[in-house]
């Protein structure tokens, strides 16, 4: 297991991003089932700029005790795509995922030791450590305006029951509904301030630099 590894981080193999069941195999054992995910599609980056939206499917295949895989090419190899450059949006590190992911990765992923090369080390494991942040954006971020709507109809609803109906067990699901949508509304805000930021950085240096010119003219 330490020489896969080892090859894994010297290929600087990623793991491609996968529809389908939580686990791919189990031994169909009533009395002791054990099930796992055992089956990846490993990329390197050549692949990943090749084939920009590759992803892979597991689906049951009837006979055998694993999954089967089947891989979607949405890019055209030797084609030049152009890349979108990695943005990390500051919400994202309040979430109770992040935490963990990171430190999942770091253990996982060859130490750094102290060394001529430890900043370069450093920084490979970074750009390593995008994709994994990249999708759990995707997945907890897409669509933020719509979860927000969306929790805060949830929220009225359970207001409305509340009131037409007292109890505890409605306050408790008030409580929990006005828990998520407080935490969904937190995280556009952000998302919001951050591009906003980013804009005006761009259309304020214009509106800056024309106005240098009409004053210098």
């Amino acid at each position: 297991m330490h020489d896969f590894r080892s090859l894994v981080n010297d290929c600087q193999f990623k793991d491609l991003a996968y529809h389908g069941p939580l686990f791919t195999w189990n031994n169909k054992q009533d009395g002791n089932l054990i099930s796992k995910k055992l089956d990846r599609v490993l990329v390197n980056d050549n692949w990943s700029s090749s084939f920009l939206q590759s992803y892979s499917v597991f689906e049951a295949g009837g006979i055998s005790d694993h999954l089967r895989c089947r891989v979607h090419l949405s890019g055209v190899a030797g084609t030049s795509i152009s890349r979108r450059p990695f943005k990390f949006v500051n919400g994202i590190s309040e979430m109770e995922e992040f935490k963990p992911l990171v430190k999942e990765f770091w253990e996982d992923t060859e130490g750094i030791y102290l060394s001529t090369s430890s900043l370069y080390r450093f920084s490979k494991k970074l750009k390593l450590l995008r994709p994994c942040i990249r999708c759990l954006a995707r997945k907890k971020l897409s669509n933020l305006s719509k979860q927000t709507k969306d929790a805060l109809e949830e929220l009225c609803r359970k207001q409305e029951t509340n009131l037409a109906s007292p109890s505890v067990s409605a306050m408790e699901e008030e409580k929990e509904a006005y828990a998520r949508w407080d935490h969904v509304s937190v995280l556009e805000e952000k998302f919001l301030k951050q591009r906003s930021k980013l804009h005006w950085l761009q259309v304020g240096d214009r509106n800056n630099k024309a106005f240098h010119r009409a004053v210098t003219t």
